[in-house]
């Protein structure tokens, strides 16, 4: 049996012991902002990027799909992967509190989609929780249960699925997802949404002042800085990060201070 994680929360290496014995792809992991890269992982099969719908085909090889990264997308792709190739999917999502969703189908079907706030803005994830989970989940990867898994009350309520043969598989398809443009002309990186997001450009900039000092503002665009990044944040949603060209450098900032 083998195993696919997408990363990003940080503790990547500490899941990936839990799992010692099986096979491991692992894709992404805790990002070093300041190197502009992702910590390298050893004894698994890694690739140092986040989860998009190119990694579909990669994932199917997979038995079992864990998703613990800080994009939101990331988790409903991760899910659909599952769903399509008939595989299982674990999905560690903040819902009214942080759950752990165990499904066959599409967590679009029982979770509809819709965008997250920023991951920084969530509450703190418990760690040895999840790590325990798995290690005493393991042994019921061959089972075919659904049920969401209250990381706080520990308490674990079972799923009915059914088949819908009229599902699209849109995160996977590309549907919705984020557009990524690199400008070498600039120094910067450009992210868009391919989906329509709605967004009072007011209230987040309401939000994201209270982890960020606001350098600039216009009923267009607002300014602030992450690092030595300097991130224009736009009403339509669009995201402009200035002082780098590589994308995954943008995409940890996305995900953490505006979330998608």
């Amino acid at each position: 049996m083998k195993i696919a994680i997408s990363g990003g929360m940080g503790f990547e290496d500490a899941l990936c012991k839990s799992l010692k014995g099986f096979p491991i792809m692992l894709v992404g992991s805790k990002y070093d902002l300041v190197n502009e890269r992702f910590y390298a992982m050893n004894d698994v099969e890694f690739y140092p990027e986040f989860l998009t719908h190119n990694y579909s085909e990669l994932f199917s090889q997979a038995d079992v799909i864990i998703d613990v990264s800080v994009s939101n997308k990331a988790k409903y792709i991760a899910s659909e992967v599952a769903a399509y190739f008939k595989k299982k999917s674990y999905v560690l999502i903040y819902n009214n509190g942080w759950k752990i969703y165990c499904l066959s189908n599409s967590l679009n079907q029982i979770l509809p989609y819709q965008k997250a706030k920023p991951f920084l803005t969530l509450p703190s994830i418990d760690v040895n929780e999840v790590v325990d989970f798995f290690l005493k989940e393991k042994d019921n990867f061959y089972n075919n249960e659904a049920f969401v898994y209250d990381l706080q009350s520990k308490e674990k309520s079972f799923i009915l699925e059914s088949k819908d043969d009229n599902f699209s598989y849109p995160f996977i398809n590309g549907e919705i997802s984020d557009i990524v443009s690199v400008s070498c002309s600039d120094n910067s990186v450009g992210i868009s949404q391919l989906n329509d997001v709605s967004v009072d450009i007011e209230e987040f900039r309401t939000v994201i002042s209270q982890f960020v000092k606001i350098q600039k503002k216009t009923p267009f665009f607002f300014e602030f800085k992450v690092g030595k990044y300097n991130v224009l944040f736009f009403r339509q949603f669009r995201v402009v990060v200035k002082g780098t060209k590589e994308k995954n450098t943008a995409l940890w900032i996305f995900y953490n201070y505006v979330g998608n």
